[in-house]
């Protein structure tokens, strides 16, 4: 099973946010932000999609377990990779697979 209060903050922290900067974006108080990643507390539904939506990820991909398994680095490489147009990621697909791997 998913520890929530954990996932959010790995999620947090690769995305480069405070936990702050979370509480502003989902409307959600600091403290709660707090007590959800210290698992004293438990987000609503709605909170949790809040949440997601901040962090950029679906609530299926936040209780995905192949994403749960991904090291940091890589989750924040597919992070990144979201953001990029169609044509820019065929370029960066082209661009891995010259450095025959």
């Amino acid at each position: 099973m998913i520890d929530v209060g954990k996932r959010i903050r790995e999620l947090r922290h690769i995305s480069g946010i405070s936990g702050r900067t979370l509480s502003k974006m989902t409307g959600l108080d600091p403290s709660q932000i707090s007590k959800i990643e210290n698992g004293s507390s438990k987000p609503s539904l709605d909170a949790l999609d809040r949440i997601c939506k901040a962090l950029n990820v679906t609530v299926h991909e936040f209780f995905s377990p192949e994403t749960e398994e991904l090291p940091p680095d890589l989750l924040q490489l597919l992070e990144t990779t979201k953001n990029l147009t169609p044509e820019q990621r065929k370029l960066l697909n082209d661009f891995l697979k010259s450095l025959d791997i």
